[in-house]
This record gives structure tokens, sequence and C-alpha cells, in this order.
């Protein structure tokens, strides 16, 4: 009897989501990452010194323009890493810099898969100021 409850609000759900198309709570998968109106995608990056580094590995930043970290300006369908970024940065932001620190660079790589099918990478550094690694 419960298999055939499921089976019903499933064919139910279905039915629903056919209808009303991208609306949320009966949304498919192109409401978050519609690609075929995308030719590149965007990730962000952390760059301490010469190595990228996760935002989690900093300990301490200063003059980073956190805010400027906007995943909605860009084609990023990892909007909440950024977020959690942006948070993680924000909290762990100095009034000055730290004495033992080095650049930092904070921005979105852009790949595009080229029609050859090679991928194609940018870097667009967004804000950059001074860091250290955790220990």
């Amino acid at each position: 009897m419960a298999t055939l409850v499921a089976l019903a609000a499933m064919l139910v759900y279905m039915a629903i989501s056919l209808l009303v198309g991208d609306r949320f709570p009966f949304s498919k998968y192109s409401m978050y990452a519609d690609l075929r109106t995308r030719d590149e995608g965007a990730v962000l990056y952390v760059r301490w010194g010469e190595r990228f580094v996760d935002p989690d590995q900093l300990e301490a930043v200063h003059g980073l323009d956190v805010a400027a970290l906007d995943p909605k300006q860009r084609p990023c369908s990892q909007q909440w890493l950024v977020y959690e970024a942006q948070r993680w940065l924000a909290d762990h932001t100095l009034a000055s810099a730290p004495d033992d620190g080095e650049p930092v660079e904070v921005g979105f790589r852009l790949l595009r898969i080229e029609p050859d099918g090679s991928l194609h990478e940018r870097l667009e550094p967004v804000t950059r100021g001074v860091g250290r690694l955790r220990r």
C-alpha cells in the first residue's frame, strides 16, 4: 500500500512539474545552471603568493574587498562556495597587514570549452591584499 501511495505521489509531482515548469518547488535543474545560455563557467580561486589555496587555508587577510566577490555577476554554478569563502575571508580580516603575510589575490577562473574540444582558461582577478596561511 505504501508503495502505491509513493508511486502516486511521484506521478502527481511529475505532472505538476511538467505543467508549471521552472517554478519553485517544481523546478528542473536548468533553473540552477542553464547551460544553453552560457559559453563559459566561473570558479572562485584564491592565490597566496604563487600557490593556489583554499580560502580556509588563510588564517588572516588584509586589504581584500570581500564584497566584490559577487558570484551573481559571473556564470557561476557554485555560488554557495563563493558565499562561504566570503564569510571566511570577512571573519579573518585584520585591521592591518600581518607581519609575515604574502600577497593574496582572489578572483574567478573562467573556463570555456572551445569548438575543437580544448579547454580555454583565463583568470579574472577581483581583489588583492595580504594574507597569512594557517599553521
